[in-house]
């Protein structure tokens, strides 16, 4: 009995685990044959399409009961989840047609969005103006930062409670 209920366990605990972040349904409309390289060239011509971006977050600013969120892109895992690398092919901006708190969506924090192209808006970064893909989010997922830079796992039976 103790070994199959433990089997049950880890099972369940993987399958949470390996469950993606995006909706099965949203990833079987993300065109995965354009290249965030591509988009970036021409976001003009992928209006209506629906990408799969993540990456790590630069800014956030209200406005006018929206929320941009502007996303350093980063590759990402098979989880869904922006790989922690110097990798970066660009920014793109997330347009929430909400408030999204500014103390949430922080600069640092990972994003993943799936999301419908609404075009491109050039805004100024440092010396240049920069052609930034606009997506509408159908989906995201703020990830929770990484205590310790790596995946932590703990399994565990027992007791806790705080002495004072």
């Amino acid at each position: 009995m103790g070994k199959w209920c433990f089997s049950l366990f880890g099972l369940v605990a993987l399958v949470f685990a390996c469950s993606p972040v995006i909706s099965r349904q949203s990833l079987k409309e993300v065109d995965s044959t354009v290249t965030f390289q591509e988009l970036l060239k021409d976001p003009e011509r992928y209006k209506g399409k629906l990408f799969l971006l993540g990456g790590q977050i630069v800014t956030t600013t209200i406005r006018d009961g929206e929320t941009w969120v502007d996303v350093l892109q980063q590759p990402l895992s098979w989880q869904e989840r922006p790989e922690d690398t110097d990798l970066s092919y660009g920014r793109f901006l997330v347009r929430f047609l909400d408030f999204r708190d500014p103390a949430i969506y922080t600069a640092g924090r990972k994003i993943t969005v799936a999301g419908e192209v609404q075009g491109k808006k050039v805004l100024p970064l440092k010396q240049i103006e920069y052609n930034y893909p606009v997506l509408i989010p159908r989906e995201s997922y703020l990830w929770r930062p990484e205590a310790g830079g790596g995946p932590f796992f703990h399994i565990g039976i027992g007791v806790g409670g705080v002495i004072r």
